[in-house]
């Protein structure tokens, strides 16, 4: 009798054993990922990229509403806006302008819907990540450049403000457009 105790208790804590082992496993791997994938060490605390994506961020302020791709909470508490692209990092090595402003956008987003200040933001690259300080200029580029496209909202003639002939390829207007760089085909 006792032979089959001992059988019956083995084989649970065998199961136990294994669970806890990939668990370990499997916080290993994502640990590691973390660290090759450039973003900082932390818990995420909103996503937009799988079906557990999180409501958009509202600024009524500022007319503004947005997803960021994910926002993590580091050791110290901080919010940082991450935005993850598929494309490489520009060879400059410097963002895009438009990545940098829609950073910017959820720096302010954070501010008000959520009553935190991020103190930097990160853009990854496919090959590389990029950190944007959150600072008092890139706040004031960012309110101009949301002046100047409601302003262009009520406009009568907006002129394309480009010579990239991939983005009039990919634009959502195209079939409106008098300026098209390409061919509508």
């Amino acid at each position: 009798m006792s032979d089959l105790m001992s059988e019956m208790l083995w084989f649970p804590v065998a199961i136990i054993a294994v669970l806890l082992l990939a668990a370990m496993w499997m916080m290993w791997r994502a640990q590691s990922y973390q660290r090759v994938s450039g973003l900082p060490a932390g818990k995420i605390v909103y996503e937009d990229v799988s079906h557990l994506a999180h409501a958009p961020l509202n600024a009524p302020r500022h007319g503004l509403r947005g997803k960021p791709d994910y926002l993590l909470q580091t050791e110290d508490e901080a919010l940082i806006p991450v935005e993850v692209k598929s494309s490489a990092s520009p060879t400059s090595g410097q963002p895009h302008d438009g990545h940098v402003l829609q950073l910017a956008a959820y720096f302010l987003l954070i501010e008000e819907a959520l009553d935190e200040t991020a103190p930097y933001g990160l853009i990854r690259y496919r090959n590389r990540t990029l950190r944007i300080v959150n600072a008092p200029q890139l706040r004031s580029r960012l309110l101009n450049t949301l002046r100047r496209m409601r302003t262009q909202l009520t406009a009568d003639d907006v002129r394309r403000n480009h010579t990239q002939t991939a983005r009039c390829a990919r634009c959502s207007v195209a079939h409106a457009c008098d300026q098209r760089l390409v061919a509508s085909g």
